[in-house]
């Protein structure tokens, strides 16, 4: 049953960065800049942000089955009408609604994983799914690629139909469930989709007058999840400081991912003149390798407990932003070699994360709090795409290489202050 979530899972994330290797030739067809591109990609990463969260909140009251079955359905009528877009309106519409559909299997995979695979099991559970993930993140350029040279952007969105036919293998396989009658706060998540689109909006695009949407979004949303019966944020989650500070990492994970599989095209066509088919095959042999990495690493979490591993990953970012700074310029198999040690980093980090987040959170609270920790994650990597947007637009009239390389020492900046996080709450949880 897990091989088949497995797939799911990479199909999915396939699909989100399949758009990556087109990036740069899209810009050039509707003659876009850096920062309203990364929308194609920052939007669909908030839309999956927020309904992967919806979809786990969801599972408490309602069967799997039709949740899967629900955003199969989304994911299928958003594929088609991005196959026939002829404008950019059209095709971020699309994606956003994919985002919807695609965000079902992760954050499902994640609860199931959580709520019925013992504890003693589920790190290697996690870094299965983790690892599935990292295959299909790598597999989604040589494949957009592929696509892209034979066929053109349009038949990108094609691609996730594949996912359609492991429906009913998944619906035979999944347990029996009740339907429970309860409100869904629709209110609390257009409050959460409102809070964090301004915001992005901020940092990303200089709207500063977003900020004014941003903080009483923010404020009512806070009051909001405390005098609403079944919310759609548990406030428990909120006073949970352990929990609370474990959400960085997933952030973090994503928030480096992202940034990198948005740069990586851009840098290979900029500096090499790589087209998306090349691109593609560069980066599929680093995430390939960082998949089994990620897998082989589940078992090490279950032996050593997941902060040694945290820890790993973190060190693995670091080591590979650094380097990327420095060599990446160079050539573009050394983007080949270095993807190996930040995507593996990146799922690692991620798998381990979340793996303690199941251990500190009582057994009523895992599947709002990993809804959230998907939320989390999600919307780093959003901005982790518009913060690369905003540092290259910045840069237009700087040299390409240097822009890179600037581009990767702002990165480490988070990095550290992530692995300051991070010995924060060793210390704490020590103590």
């Amino acid at each position: 049953m897990l091989s088949f979530w497995a797939i799911g899972m990479w199909l999915m994330t396939m699909n989100t960065t399949m758009f990556n290797v087109a990036l740069p030739f899209v810009i050039l067809d509707f003659q876009l800049t850096s920062s309203v591109a990364t929308w194609i990609v920052s939007g669909y990463s908030i839309v999956f942000a927020i309904s992967a969260l919806t979809f786990s909140r969801l599972s408490d009251y309602v069967p799997i089955k039709r949740l899967i079955s629900i955003g199969l359905i989304i994911l299928g009528f958003s594929s088609l009408l991005g196959f026939f877009a002829t404008n950019f309106t059209t095709l971020l519409i699309a994606r956003l609604l994919q985002a919807i559909g695609a965000s079902t299997l992760p954050c499902l995979a994640i609860v199931l994983s959580s709520k019925y695979i013992p504890i003693s099991r589920r790190g290697n559970a996690m870094a299965i799914i983790a690892a599935a993930a990292a295959l299909g993140f790598g597999m989604g350029p040589l494949v957009g690629g592929f696509f892209y040279r034979i066929l053109g952007w349009n038949y990108l969105f094609l691609a996730p139909f594949v996912v359609l036919f492991i429906l009913p293998v998944l619906r035979r396989n999944l347990p029996e469930e009740s339907i429970q009658r309860v409100q869904f706060d629709g209110l609390g998540a257009i409050l959460v989709g409102v809070a964090v689109v301004s915001t992005l909006l901020v940092i990303t695009s200089g709207i500063f007058v977003a900020i004014v949407i941003a903080i009483p979004a923010f404020f009512l949303l806070w009051k909001h999840v405390h005098k609403t019966a079944i919310p759609f944020i548990q406030p428990e989650l909120l006073h949970n400081r352990q929990f609370l500070t474990l959400t960085v990492f997933p952030f973090t994970s994503f928030f480096m991912n992202f940034a990198t599989m948005f740069s990586i095209p851009i840098l290979l066509f900029e500096l090499f003149d790589q087209n998306p088919l090349q691109i593609g095959l560069i980066m599929f042999p680093g995430a390939l390798l960082a998949a089994i990495l990620t897998q082989s690493s589940g078992k090490f979490i279950d032996r050593k407990g997941p902060l040694v591993v945290m820890l790993l990953g973190l060190l693995l970012l670091s080591f590979a932003t650094i380097l990327f700074a420095l060599f990446a310029s160079f050539s573009a198999y050394v983007s080949l070699s270095l993807l190996v040690f930040m995507i593996a980093g990146s799922n690692i980090l991620m798998a381990s994360a979340n793996n303690e987040i199941s251990r500190v959170l009582p057994q009523t609270l895992i599947g709002a709090g990993m809804g959230v920790s998907q939320l989390v994650q999600f919307i780093g990597g959003a901005f982790g795409v518009g913060v690369t947007g905003l540092i290259l637009s910045l840069q237009q009239h700087v040299e390409a290489a240097q822009t890179f390389r600037n581009l990767y020492l702002l990165l480490l900046i988070w990095l550290i202050v992530a692995t300051v996080v991070f010995f924060v709450y060793r210390k704490t949880k020590r103590e």
